[in-house]
């Protein structure tokens, strides 16, 4: 049996664009989170929670349980809450495969931001008034405005 490996080249330098974009995607989520600009949806809560409990052994954050959290979300979580929370967690990938780029504060702002999310209450999408609502929209179906005229 045959294995095709490749090695790293030699004296390859860390690249610092991966963990600056990461850096400041993950802080402009955890403040928009805070100020209420944001909230993640059911299926992000979920995905936070399950890496929540996988780095509660030892605390870290992996690229390993991070693809696996990424995994968990699917295709789904890159449409919810315009994938924000995905991206994010896409970009730590890199800078957790790269001890060089792991920068100070990077990690400890992704275990915040994945803590606040698995803590957060979920957001839900706005249900649709019932009919004959006075607080519904004004664009009600044409069997709705019929059942509530009244009847002469």
């Amino acid at each position: 049996m045959s294995t095709t490996t490749a090695r790293p080249a030699a004296g390859s330098a860390p690249d610092p664009v991966a963990a600056d974009r990461a850096r400041r995607r993950v802080a402009a989520l955890l403040t928009d989170l805070r100020r209420g600009a944001w909230s993640p949806a059911p299926l992000e809560v979920r995905v936070a929670g399950l890496l929540s409990v996988s780095t509660a052994g030892d605390g870290l954050l992996t690229s390993l349980r991070v693809r696996a959290a990424l995994w968990e979300g699917s295709l789904a979580m890159t449409r919810v809450g315009e994938g924000r929370f995905a991206r994010a967690l896409a970009d730590l990938v890199p800078v957790l495969d790269d001890p060089h780029l792991a920068g100070p504060g990077v990690l400890d702002a992704a275990g915040e931001l994945v803590a606040a999310v698995a803590a957060a209450p979920a957001s839900s999408p706005p249900r649709p008034a019932p009919p004959g609502d006075p607080g519904a929209p004004a664009g009600r179906s044409a069997r709705s405005r019929r059942r509530s005229r009244p009847h002469a």
